[in-house]
């Protein structure tokens, strides 16, 4: 299926959703592609739309440089964000698409668009705190894989294959090396309430680590906890969009 378009190849929708009050704006982790959250659409309430942002240099965009800077990525989205949004949205990033979702919240929160009425921030730390993945954009190809095998990205084996690897491994290991150069220098809290998401068995980030996300928000959080590696979202995509549909509606 063709998703709607958008008018920018920043953002892609899979459903049309003409009459939703709330647009879901979904942010990839690592490599990722807005295809990763291709299924979320049909399975969000009526009242919410959905727009998956892609990232230069992969799938519809692979002709385009790769982005040598995060904060690149939340320039380009945020701007075309404020030429193609309209009413309340919401920020979900996964993994490093947290960091991206929070850097995009500040620029637009000073812009016309205003903030997001809520963020959510799945498996990764809070901006600063980036622990022990800084290196991995300098392990060879077989480590590159290696490290996407255990965080459970792909099945074993998958990247074998040399056409697939020469696709994928690029822009992971320039994402890898854009967090690792990432500096937010002092934390500047969003006047945003935050859910943070983390998987129990994350071997990359201790739920207690992602709970550090209470630090950036002036409006309170909460940490949800669900069962699963660092790809929790994917086997637990019913459960996740549940405590979406909760918190957007003002339940948590």
């Amino acid at each position: 299926m063709t998703p709607p378009a958008t008018g920018t190849p920043w953002l892609r929708r899979f459903h049309d959703r003409p009459h939703a009050r709330t647009t879901l704006v979904l942010f990839p982790h690592a490599g990722g592609t807005a295809n990763f959250y291709r299924d979320w659409s049909a399975d969000l309430p009526a009242e919410y739309a959905l727009a998956a942002v892609q990232y230069p240099g992969r799938e519809t965009r692979l002709r385009e440089p790769l982005p040598e800077r995060l904060e690149d990525l939340a320039d380009g989205a945020a701007a075309a964000l404020e030429g193609h949004l309209t009413g309340p949205y919401a920020l979900f990033g996964h993994s490093m698409g947290s960091l991206v979702a929070y850097e995009t919240a500040l620029r637009l929160a000073a812009g016309p668009l205003g903030p997001p009425v809520r963020l959510f921030a799945s498996a990764r730390r809070p901006p600063g705190r980036e622990g022990t993945a800084s290196g991995v954009h300098l392990l060879d190809d077989d480590g590159l894989v290696a490290v996407i095998e255990k965080l459970g990205g792909t099945p074993p084996g998958l990247l074998d294959d040399p056409d697939l690897r020469s696709l994928v491994l690029p822009a992971v290991r320039a994402d890898y090396r854009n967090i690792a150069a990432y500096r937010p220098g002092d934390p500047v809290p969003l006047d945003v309430p935050v859910t943070a998401l983390a998987g129990a068995d994350d071997p990359s980030v201790a739920p207690a680590e992602v709970d550090g996300w209470g630090a950036f928000t002036t409006r309170g959080h909460v940490l949800e906890v669900l069962p699963g590696d660092h790809f929790f979202p994917v086997r637990r995509r019913a459960e996740v969009l549940r405590i979406v549909a909760r918190d957007l509606a003002g339940g948590a």
